[in-house]
């Protein structure tokens, strides 16, 4: 098992590193199996993966991979995590009856007590959605890594209608929630960046095509 992870290592360096330089890669996989007989085959491999992961701002293709990685995994996903923890907190809403956020409503007068009862009623609704939609950008996040841009798409339009029925029912909960900014925000940036890395990987792999 300790041999296999420097070997792991030096693929994903040269899965870093630009077409341009593959002779470069063969190379150092070619020194690498000398460092592995001198008992330093983890320190070249971690070597490798630094010096080609700082190559990658310099490459289109690495550009590419770059964007194509933080926007999943910097944004969507843990925007899935939030609404999920939400969901699960709608669950146990509605297993305890009783939540912090209702008793602050009911606090309010006869239009918070209106307003409480309203929020208690959704809250199966609301958890349900919140479930989905969780669930939707996870896939979004798996499809967009995947490069199946299409599929990416739809997933897109069933969370914006998932996130527009849930601020629809929350607005007429309490037109003082916050929140839906947030969420209007990642499903716009969403919609621009889909098709943006899209056309990104097909101009990267005309270019490839071009060069064989």
């Amino acid at each position: 098992m300790s041999t296999d992870v420097p070997h792991l290592i030096m693929a994903l360096a040269e899965r870093c590193m630009p077409n341009a330089r593959l002779e470069w890669g063969r190379a150092m996989r070619a020194e690498h199996e000398q460092a592995v007989l001198d008992g330093r085959s983890m320190s070249f491999a971690m070597g490798c993966l630094v010096t080609a992961m700082l190559e990658m701002p310099r490459h289109r293709a690495g550009r590419f991979a770059i964007a194509m990685h933080a926007l999943p995994l910097g944004m969507i996903v843990p925007i899935a995590v939030f609404h999920l923890g939400c969901a699960v907190s709608g669950v146990r809403l509605i297993l305890s009856s009783h939540d912090p956020y209702s008793a602050n409503l009911a606090a309010g007068g006869v239009a918070g007590r209106a307003a409480s009862e309203a929020y208690l009623a959704a809250a199966p609704a609301l958890t349900v959605l919140l479930l989905l939609l969780g669930l939707a950008h996870l896939r979004i996040a798996w499809v967009m890594l995947d490069g199946q841009w299409r599929r990416a798409g739809v997933l897109w339009m069933l969370a914006a209608g998932l996130a527009a029925a849930i601020v629809a029912i929350i607005t007429a909960i309490d037109s003082g929630m916050r929140g839906s900014a947030i969420q209007v925000a990642a499903l716009a940036i969403e919609l621009v960046a889909i098709p943006v890395l899209a056309t990104w990987q097909r101009a990267i792999s005309t270019d490839l095509m071009e060069v064989r």
